[in-house]
């Protein structure tokens, strides 16, 4: 059921990626994102999903698609393992109805501090010298995007365009003085190359 996710699945028609792109897609989830990007333009995706039951499903998915290279590990500004934040209505990691909520940041108001398992982080600086060119970028990382915007915005001229959901604009009040400073800093690539998704 696709319905929930429209208005941001439309807003990824109008990339112009072609077959030969490089697209990263942090926070992959249930790999909703990645499988309309792949279905649309049939470009190169790396998954990074740290949730080790949802990767266990996009193995799954992506077992035979040689274009899409899937890791199991948190981007972060830190390369090291970190707690990972479950629902506070969570029991598990198997709960895919509340997967989404899961974060690094213990201050998300509606994780648990105590429900959490550990995962592997790799810090982003090092990812991105990895490519001369990202033609997308994805981030849907539940409140931790902030940590990694001044890496991002130190490799700003690596990327053709990002997709960002940003906590603290219209939800997750808790990152609003986040959202606030960001903001800011982001002026001169905001709705440029820098997308508030």
């Amino acid at each position: 059921n696709l319905d929930r996710y429209k208005t941001k699945l439309s807003l990824l028609d109008n990339l112009n990626l072609k077959f030969n792109h490089k697209v990263l897609d942090f926070g992959a989830n249930n790999g909703i994102i990645s499988q309309y990007l792949f279905d649309k333009y049939k470009c190169n995706i790396e998954v990074f999903e740290p949730n080790p039951y949802c990767f266990a499903i996009l193995k799954k998915i992506f077992s035979d698609n040689s274009k899409i290279k899937l890791h199991n590990v948190a981007v972060s500004n830190k390369s090291q393992n970190q707690k990972f934040y479950l629902s506070n209505r969570s029991a598990d990691i198997t709960d895919m109805s509340l997967s989404e909520i899961s974060s690094l940041e213990k201050k998300k108001t509606n994780v648990s501090s105590k429900n959490y398992i550990k995962v592997k982080c790799i810090n982003v600086e090092n990812l991105f010298r990895k490519y001369k060119k990202i033609n997308f970028l994805k981030i849907d990382i539940e409140g931790h995007e902030y940590k990694l915007l001044p890496s991002i915005i130190k490799n700003i001229n690596r990327f053709d365009k990002i997709f960002c959901e940003m906590h603290g604009r219209t939800h997750r009040f808790e990152f609003k003085k986040d959202f606030k400073k960001w903001n800011k800093k982001l002026k001169n690539i905001k709705n440029k190359k820098f997308i508030y998704w």
